[in-house]
């Protein structure tokens, strides 16, 4: 269909642009080479980059020829009533639109997705490693969000429970081909197995334990009463550190203490641990940072070799979580905390909506979200941790940093906790890896062997 070409092409140009878009030492910021016509051998495949803003306008080009074309959602129609006009003025009947753009094609390129993927073209090229050469703003951003947004009424759209879609169990057991939850707009294909539980549990579980958070990252997580850990008000207590956190620090981490899987294990991460759970018990298995992952697993999902059990998963594409968030991001900077542009909500409320969703301050006022409210800065932060948390294990940290020119070389820490004979615990944070990435890699590279190849093509600084 020549509606989910041009949208896929939009989608991997924006992928293209991610990973090896940057600036050259000459002070351009370059994308890649836009190629809209078939090629064959006698290609000549040795031509420039183009500029990112030639490459984003490509994008928006593509997403508005798929706009033209796709339906906003795949659904069968009822009635000649129900046809979108855009297809009435072509003459479709009732039957020719549903068997086009019936609900067959559910989990194919939509209207709906394109709109996603300019949301998040936009904000990448908003962002202050893309801004000065992109030609777009972070108004540009936000109004793509909100075209998404607006679609599912709003705030009011939000799924109660889109923090932990994974868990919903029985529902992700009962989605029909192609049938998306509440939270999820795109997806990949429902499959059963146990690949995730087995890279990911812990060893005395039969995993593989691969996956470690930091302490880094579990520093992120605030207290239940909102304010961050290092905040005077927290009444965070370093000696029992896991106590009163946000609720979603114990969805998305397993620590010390924590019951797992099918019998509700409960696993000793300590160096004084006896078991092959603590920290660098086993190499390659158990945990060097005092952390395992729990998001995105099943704990109704044995690997016991006596009674190993798989159960139905998907990757989501695209969480409407995260459209919520780049609006939020993109808000913020244009019109502050609390600003609307010409929407119904501001950063503000949807950092509300996703606090109180995951049980921050629930039914009670959020005081440092109140505190944020009065200054763009430190809700840009709160904003950048709330994706951190929310987007964690999904593919979006690696990206992020490198968007907001963050610093890419903070040591990844993690706990060491030992019991000794008199039950005493003592906390000790450890350094785990020391990450040693220079400035200019908040850019990628351009493949050096496709720089060997092709001398019209400029490599980005530094590489």
């Amino acid at each position: 269909e020549k509606g989910e070409a041009y949208g896929l092409r939009a989608m991997f140009m924006f992928y293209l642009l991610q990973a090896h878009g940057g600036m050259t030492a000459d002070g351009q910021l370059l994308g890649i080479p836009i190629v809209t016509v078939p090629e064959d051998g006698s290609t000549n495949f040795n031509i420039p980059r183009n500029t990112f803003a030639e490459c984003m306008k490509a994008i928006y080009d593509d997403c508005d020829k798929a706009l033209a074309l796709l339906p906003t959602q795949y659904a069968d129609h009822t009635s000649d009533a129900d046809i979108p006009a855009k297809y009435k003025t072509i003459g479709a009947t009732i039957s020719e639109y549903n068997r086009v753009y019936g609900a067959k094609f559910n989990g194919r390129m939509d209207g709906a997705i394109v709109e996603a993927f300019r949301s998040k073209a936009s904000l990448l090229a908003a962002s202050p490693a893309y801004a000065s050469g992109s030609g777009i703003n972070y108004e540009k951003a936000a109004d793509d969000a909100a075209v998404v947004l607006d679609r599912i009424g709003g705030i009011a759209g939000i799924d109660p429970t889109g923090w932990t879609w994974y868990t919903n169990t029985q529902e992700i057991d009962g989605l029909a081909n192609g049938a998306n939850p509440k939270e999820v707009m795109w997806r990949g294909e429902k499959s059963q197995n146990n690949d995730w539980e087995n890279d990911n549990f812990p060893p005395s579980l039969y995993g593989n334990g691969h996956i470690n958070p930091t302490q880094n990252f579990v520093d992120a997580f605030p207290m239940a009463n909102g304010y961050p850990i290092n905040d005077s008000r927290s009444d965070y207590n370093a000696n029992s550190p896991y106590t009163n956190r946000d609720p979603r620090l114990a969805a998305y981490v397993v620590y010390d203490g924590t019951a797992v899987g099918v019998n509700d294990t409960k696993i000793n991460t300590e160096s004084t641990s006896n078991t092959k759970d603590g920290i660098n018990k086993v190499a390659g298995t158990s945990t060097r940072t005092g952390y395992y992952l729990r998001k995105l697993l099943r704990q109704d999902i044995n690997l016991d070799p006596a009674n190993t059990s798989k159960q139905y998963h998907y990757t989501p594409r695209i969480r409407f979580t995260e459209i919520f968030l780049n609006y939020a991001e993109a808000a913020n900077e244009v019109w502050g905390p609390t600003g609307k542009g010409s929407h119904n909500y501001s950063a503000f409320d949807i950092i509300k909506a996703i606090r109180e969703r995951a049980g921050i301050c629930k039914n009670t006022e959020d005081p440092y979200l109140d505190e944020c409210a009065q200054d763009k800065d430190k809700m840009r932060e709160l904003i950048r941790n709330e994706r951190r948390i929310e987007l964690s294990f999904e593919g979006f940290r690696f990206w992020d940093l490198r968007r907001w020119k963050a610093p890419l070389d903070e040591t990844a820490k993690g706990i060491d906790i030992a019991t000794d004979a008199q039950g005493n615990v003592t906390y000790k944070d450890i350094d785990v890896d020391t990450r040693n990435y220079k400035d200019y890699m908040i850019y990628g590279p351009v493949p050096y062997s496709e720089i060997l190849k092709f001398n019209e093509l400029k490599q980005n600084q530094g590489w």
